[in-house]
């Protein structure tokens, strides 16, 4: 009966930690554009491959990144081998800073059912968990399916314990017109990331949260100058 009873009250206890933890990573991570501070001289990123298109799109916006944006950490699906290629001609062309590449499990393939995807999300949680314990990023930079969504909500998780502090942004595909894909929805309607970026006006209208592709740079001057003050403050 002891057992019973104390067993009830750390899951209550821990739910409302869980809770409060999470309202307060929401209350935290809202008022990044209010803030406008210096920006930090290095800026460690972690960027999630979404396979195919995803990963030249992601490409795209690394490319854009100054000097400062180093060391890279490239997060790939085990078994998406295109991207691997790909990032490494990219890094050998663009040769700035240095970089790295992990795997980690698929959390759902393509076309595999929902159902089925419960049991390997949480398997690619645990090593999205590892990684981003590992590299301890200041921004991580999410897009496509499958892989980044482990891997934010392991950055959030750490961050709502205060164990990391990072921005998170999530790349909407090019694809996306009218409506958000599913990891974007997940993302956006859960406040896991600070910014929802998407590349067309109609889907900022419906989803006036997320942030148009050409504001971008001033947001993440902005999300990472708060990240600065944030770990200045610990």
């Amino acid at each position: 009966m002891f057992f019973v009873f104390f067993t009830v009250v750390a899951f209550i206890l821990w739910g409302i930690l869980l809770a409060t933890g999470y309202l307060t990573y929401l209350v935290r991570h809202s008022n990044h554009r209010n803030k406008h501070l210096p920006k930090k001289k290095q800026i460690s990123v972690m960027a999630v491959m979404g396979s195919g298109g995803h990963t030249m799109e992601m490409l795209d916006l690394i490319k854009e990144l100054g000097v400062e944006y180093t060391p890279r950490d490239y997060i790939l699906a085990e078994t998406d081998q295109l991207s691997e290629q790909k990032v490494l001609e990219f890094e050998k062309l663009r040769d700035l800073g240095s970089f790295t590449i992990q795997k980690i499990p698929r959390s759902r393939e393509v076309g595999q059912s929902y159902l089925s995807s419960v049991s390997t999300t949480t398997v690619a949680f645990w090593f999205a968990l590892k990684q981003v314990w590992d590299s301890n990023p200041d921004l991580v930079l999410l897009n496509g399916p499958g892989t980044c969504v482990p891997i934010a909500i392991a950055a959030a998780l750490l961050d709502m314990i205060r164990i990391r502090d990072t921005v998170l942004i999530y790349e909407e595909s090019i694809c996306r017109v009218k409506q958000l894909s599913l990891s974007a929805a997940i993302l956006y309607y859960s406040g896991l990331v600070d910014e929802v970026v998407v590349q067309w006006p109609e889907l900022k209208s419906k989803y006036p949260r997320t942030t148009l592709i050409q504001d971008l740079p001033d947001v993440v001057e902005m999300v990472i100058s708060d990240s600065e003050l944030d770990s200045k403050n610990k």
